[in-house]
């Protein structure tokens, strides 16, 4: 398991930080994931010794493409062991299973064999679903990351014909890590089991609710899930209940074209009512606080189930049901509805009559879903994102925005006759550009945007139709949004968290800052983010430092640097093209000014020296140990930059330091 690349870096920041207040009080929030039971250090060190015995063998018998079916077994175990992640007197033995599971994978890698059948499918057993597990490199961080899978009964490994995929997200359970899911998920086919459809489980990372890095996992495991069986992409539903509902609801609002149908239950739909803030939460409930709360709260894209077919669940007596509730009300405001199913009598649980009912209704619209992403197929979209993180819906692409974190609209009809040209009636609201990608070759395409006729023409070499357009002033025209300024663009738009939902290196600094103060706040915080990726993303840590980072580090990966302009040299190399001027006396930054011996600049721009890629300084993920009580509030809580007060008497459980200023940069990153 790859902790770091410079792991001696690791283990001396982690001796040298003396953070984590109120360390002999009793803690204010939850431990994530929480500390395990005591086991027996004999046991825990035939583990380990079994650990690193297997992964020699996986390294010299197992081919490269399915090392992950096999490492995610053992990493599974060597986390629990390093981290304390037993909770029951039987998990040791449970991991023993799992350890025997990766011998008999490298043995059977080593006769040739691959896919399902390694992973444990039998063509024998196909007259009843089969639950097995298996893992993917994620591209973050190279971690070996879980997930589930359940064979439908009757599946034919030879048969060319594409398979339904229904995603199933999990509910929380803070020891659910990844010994206890796996184990699961190689034992119990899950909630559903669809005729002929597989039943996709990811780990998303714990108890995230699948947003952040677990948002990714979870398109992660759809791909891999791709490499092992043929999934028909017409027919791939977003399911789930619980935490798991919310990840559900949050994913299907966000990428609603994704999915020929979305089918939560439970969870939540935001952070102030869950959690029964109203207007007052812990932290002051300012314009930029409220901005960052419409990433991931639902209501404000809930007009986006429009363009798939929705199905929820609710107990009847369930307090979550608030969350459908909530979601169906603002679905008719805005003049449409979809089937809400309600347990009579149920609680937090699914009752089968239910299930029936739900598992008809998908059964039926998977049937009709054959071509249903086939652009000619989609006549009309109705689109509304408030970043550039969720551009996309079928053939559209929004590439720019008049002001992000306000609600922007796309609308637009599509009529094609027979043996006439395609004609698209397109209106916009907060839109500044947008690309077209269709199959249709040497179609003639004409456009009414705004009540503006613009020809559309083929713009890419590539196969289909491609072709962009650009609000100039008040007129739109064919062409290109990039003129070579520097601009927000879908994956490059903030805020800090963003960068830490693609690959990334910590860079820690190779000489100390200007003030002591500042030193040693740098220190900590540095030490804080890699332990808090490890604990609460499930993530291996890599980890650079300063003076190593080569030109190809940059280009592949955003940096999270830590350090001012005098400690860590790749941000003395790119100050010159930062929003920040960081001298010994002053920190000035969007119109604050600070001393620079008491105070620290937070933020995210595009890299000066790899503009493809984010430079964060001093900034790991932004929601802290104030978050772990309930994954609702696990939400972005720094904007693009903020200038932070080293404060010694600061409560660090919210904020990393005492905020002083922050804010947004505009759409041209001013």
């Amino acid at each position: 398991m790859k902790h770091s690349l410079v792991p001696s870096i690791l283990c001396a920041l982690l001796v040298l930080s003396g953070w984590y207040p109120a360390a002999a009080q009793e803690p204010r929030f939850k431990q994530l994931p929480p500390a395990g039971i005591g086991v027996d250090e004999e046991v825990k060190s035939q583990l380990t010794g079994r650990v690193a015995r297997l992964r020699r063998r996986i390294e010299s018998e197992v081919p490269a493409d399915q090392r992950p079916h096999v490492e995610v077994l053992t990493r599974a175990v060597e986390l629990a062991v390093e981290q304390n992640l037993f909770y029951k007197p039987d998990d040791p033995e449970k991991a023993s299973r799992l350890l025997d599971e990766a011998r008999r994978r490298i043995v059977a890698a080593g006769s040739g064999v691959t896919g399902l059948r390694l992973m444990g499918f039998d063509a024998s057993r196909s007259d009843e679903p089969q639950s097995i597990v298996g893992g993917f490199h994620s591209d973050i961080d190279d971690s070996v990351q879980p997930f589930g899978l359940v064979v439908p009964a009757g599946f034919d490994p030879s048969s060319r014909r594409r398979s339904r995929l229904d995603v199933w997200l999990h509910g929380r359970g803070d020891t659910k890590t990844e010994v206890p899911f796996l184990i699961e998920r190689m034992t119990k086919p899950g909630e559903y089991t669809p005729e002929n459809a597989f039943v996709l489980h990811p780990f998303g990372r714990h108890c995230n609710a699948f947003k952040f890095a677990g948002e990714t996992d979870v398109y992660e495991a759809i791909d891999a899930t791709r490499s092992l069986v043929r999934v028909d992409d017409d027919r791939i539903a977003i399911r789930g209940f619980s935490m798991g509902g919310a990840g559900c609801w949050h994913l299907g609002v966000h990428d609603p074209g994704n999915w020929f149908a979305v089918n939560p239950g439970a969870g939540f739909v935001d952070s102030l009512v869950y959690q029964g803030w109203g207007d007052d939460p812990p932290f002051p409930l300012d314009d930029v606080q409220r901005k960052l709360l419409h990433w991931y709260d639902v209501l404000p894209w809930a007009g986006n189930l429009r363009n798939t077919n929705v199905i929820a669940y609710s107990g009847e007596v369930d307090k979550q049901k608030q969350a459908a509730d909530r979601v169906a009300a603002a679905c008719k405001e805005l003049n449409f509805d979809w089937p809400y199913v309600i347990g009579e009598g149920m609680g937090h649980k699914i009752d089968p009559p239910s299930k029936q009912i739900i598992d008809a209704q998908l059964a039926k619209w998977a049937d009709e879903a054959t071509g249903l992403k086939n652009p000619a197929t989609r006549m009309s979209l109705d689109f509304t994102t408030s970043t550039l993180r969720y551009p996309s819906l079928d053939w559209l692409t929004v590439t720019g925005l008049r002001q992000h974190w306000e609600p922007s609209r796309l609308r637009s009809r599509r009529s094609v006759a027979a043996g006439e040209s395609a004609t698209f009636q397109i209106t916009t609201d907060g839109i500044t550009s947008f690309a077209i990608d269709l199959p249709d070759r040497d179609v003639d395409l004409a456009a009414e945007i705004d009540g503006q006729p613009v020809t559309l023409a083929d713009q890419d070499p590539r196969v289909g139709f491609q072709a962009s357009v650009v609000r100039r002033g008040d007129r739109w025209r064919a062409g290109q949004p990039d003129d070579g300024s520097l601009r927000k663009r879908p994956g490059l738009q903030g805020p800090i968290d963003d960068a830490l939902t693609d690959r990334f290196l910590f860079v820690v600094p190779s000489r100390p800052a200007r003030h002591g103060r500042v030193e040693r706040w740098i220190r900590q915080e540095s030490a804080y983010a890699q332990k808090r990726w490890s604990d609460i993303m499930r993530g291996d840590v890599r980890v650079v430092r300063d003076t190593e980072v080569t030109p190809q580090m940059m280009k592949d990966n955003h940096l999270i640097c830590f350090g001012d302009f005098t400690s860590n040299d790749v941000l003395r190399r790119a100050a010159a093209g930062l929003p920040v001027t960081w001298t010994r006396d002053q920190i000035s930054m969007q119109g604050n000014q600070v001393d620079a011996a008491n105070h620290v600049a937070i933020f995210c721009y595009p890299n000066p020296l790899s503009p493809n890629r984010y430079l964060v300084a001093n900034s790991g993920l932004t929601f802290r140990e104030f978050s772990n009580n309930s994954n609702s509030r696990q939400i972005a809580m720094l904007p693009d930059w903020a200038i932070g007060a080293v404060n010694d008497a600061a409560d660090r459980s919210i904020f990393p330091a005492e905020i002083v200023a922050k804010g947004f940069f505009d759409e041209s990153w001013q």
